[in-house]
């Protein structure tokens, strides 16, 4: 059986000519040609300091437009307000109105964009009934892969990737909701990703969790493989402090034990309540904690229409997607020292496979 595996070996930085030990601007450029089944998304979120939230992606192709040639560009941007009031556009742009660099990331759909050089970016949302966004994004952070960022699926030429182009940033600027202008100060995120795969169709589960501890940033990315690559596991986390040095990361081997477990209604699955990971790397020790409060979003097959149903079960795709309000506890142990820090924050859990019991 061929395994996934993360593309770290050095004739896979030579193929695609990316340095092992420095990220450069153009990696968060336009990386893939628009042909079938490729697909490729900059995401951005933040939290401003009243609690408002904020994310905001542009989009080449995604969903069903994977599936078809060409640029397919849209984007979202999705706010929500302190009393969980929720805002929401989804535009789309014919290919003649948009552009893409690949020097760099500079992203435009019509008056819209997203551009910047893995320090300093401008989010642009020219308002679309009453809701959009005019904001500056200051890394305070260094950008981070795994490896040459991709990760293979049995064969070299299926992948996925993820690059963390701003890991946490400062965000300042203006949102206009409802017509109304509200500055902005908060913290942020940036990643871009990109691949030639059906993710739904070869990731069996992945947890996925930020938090901001103020002098450290930690991040896990836990990906599980679906059974016709193995059930390959990539326990991907980094941590840095702050200043962006990286204090620890790991791309393989965990321990991981799972807190309770509830089952869902809506998809039919069976869910983690929590997880308490140890990471251990170069003599350095990370137990970190997740709990969750609380479910800020769950779509499954449930929250579908019965032909969007009918399409997804002649894919024999089972997509589910649960967001959380949680309680995060990291303790790092490095060079004799601990430190213990505790804070709340959000996490994902996306669940396409049928059971994630056995690969945790």
């Amino acid at each position: 059986m061929a395994k996934a595996r993360l593309m770290d070996r050095p004739e896979d930085y030579e193929r695609l000519g990316v340095d092992p030990f420095h990220i450069e601007k153009w990696e968060d450029g336009i990386r893939i040609d628009p042909v079938r089944m490729t697909w490729e998304w900059w995401y951005f979120d933040f939290m401003m300091d009243d609690g408002t939230k904020a994310v905001i992606q542009f989009f080449s192709k995604s969903g069903g437009s994977m599936y078809k040639s060409g640029y397919h560009p849209t984007f979202t941007i999705d706010v929500t307000m302190p009393d969980g009031t929720e805002h929401r556009r989804e535009p789309s742009f014919p290919e003649s109105e948009a552009t893409w660099s690949r020097e760099m990331c500079d992203v435009r759909y019509g008056p819209h964009g997203f551009a910047g050089d893995l320090e300093d970016y401008s989010v642009f949302v020219d308002p679309i009934d009453g809701l959009g966004a005019d904001l500056h994004l200051h890394s305070l952070s260094r950008p981070y892969r795994p490896g040459s960022a991709y990760i293979s699926f049995g064969e070299d030429d299926r992948w996925y990737t993820w690059l963390c182009a701003v890991p946490k940033g400062e965000v300042t600027g203006t949102l206009t909701v409802e017509g109304r202008e509200i500055p902005v100060h908060g913290f942020g995120y940036h990643d871009h990703q990109w691949g030639n795969v059906n993710f739904l169709k070869e990731w069996n589960h992945w947890v996925w969790a930020r938090q901001n501890f103020g002098d450290y940033s930690l991040l896990v990315f836990d990906m599980v493989s679906n059974g016709k690559t193995g059930f390959s596991r990539f326990p991907l986390m980094f941590l840095q402090d702050a200043e962006g040095n990286l204090v620890m990361e790991n791309t393989r081997g965990v321990e991981c034990e799972v807190l309770g477990e509830y089952h869902d209604e809506n998809s039919g699955k069976d869910y983690p309540k929590g997880f308490r990971y140890v990471f251990e790397n170069g003599g350095a020790r990370l137990e970190y904690t997740l709990e969750m409060n609380g479910i800020l979003e769950c779509n499954g097959k449930g929250s579908l229409s019965a032909s969007r149903r009918a399409l997804m079960a002649v894919a024999r795709i089972d997509p589910a997607y649960t967001r959380y309000s949680a309680t995060g506890r990291m303790r790092l142990t490095v060079d004799g020292k601990e430190v213990v820090r505790e804070g709340e924050l959000i996490y994902e859990f996306m669940y396409p496979g049928k059971d994630y019991r056995d690969h945790m």
